[in-house]
């Protein structure tokens, strides 16, 4: 097995586990960034995967209770986090793949909004949830925009949007860039693509 396969393997299983693991905690989640983009786009390698959860304070305890046993969590930083509404990391032991949860900010507009357009994919034989191509799109041009510019994000843009220009709801999208400023970076990649 090529070193590409076997992370491509280490992947699908931590992904796998994760989505059972909130789904069994009753967590509503949206598979995002690097590892939504081979739902949309081209496949690429990506050595994290980023989930977006809404989940109240109270409900975090069961989630932790049932990962620590079979990873690396900082559980009293992850109840903090969920309440500050900041990133925190689990790492799975067997696989070592590192799951970035992301709660859901539920002041930002776009943001609930694209959680609410998430999309149920099949996974495995298993339905999962993931950004849909339109919010994958807007999210990854934010990325870019506060990065200064980067050229991954830019590149996963493009994939999706030819990879699913005929489906996409350009309403949708050209309502999201305005309202978030991100109109030239969109309009470079309907020109480029």
């Amino acid at each position: 097995m090529s070193q590409r396969e076997d992370a491509q393997n280490l992947f699908t299983e931590t992904l796998a586990w994760i989505c059972s693991k909130l789904e069994s905690a009753e967590i509503p989640y949206m598979i995002t960034g690097g590892s939504a983009v081979g739902f949309w786009g081209h496949i690429r390698t990506t050595m994290d995967i980023d989930i977006v959860i809404q989940v109240p304070v109270n409900k975090i305890n069961p989630f932790l209770s049932s990962v620590k046993e079979e990873a690396y969590v900082d559980e009293q930083g992850a109840i903090e986090s969920i309440a500050d509404r900041s990133m925190f990391n689990i790492i799975n032991n067997e696989t070592c793949f590192k799951v970035d949860i992301i709660p859901l900010n539920e002041k930002d507009e776009y943001e609930i909004e694209n959680f609410k357009n998430r999309i149920k994919v099949n996974f495995q034989n298993k339905e999962i949830f993931v950004a849909g191509p339109e919010g994958l799109i807007i999210s990854k041009l934010l990325w870019s925009k506060s990065a200064g510019g980067s050229e991954r994000q830019l590149k996963d843009c493009m994939s999706i949007y030819a990879l699913n220009r005929e489906k996409l709801n350009l309403d949708y999208l050209k309502k999201w860039v305005q309202k978030l400023g991100i109109e030239e970076d969109f309009n470079k990649l309907t020109l480029d693509t």
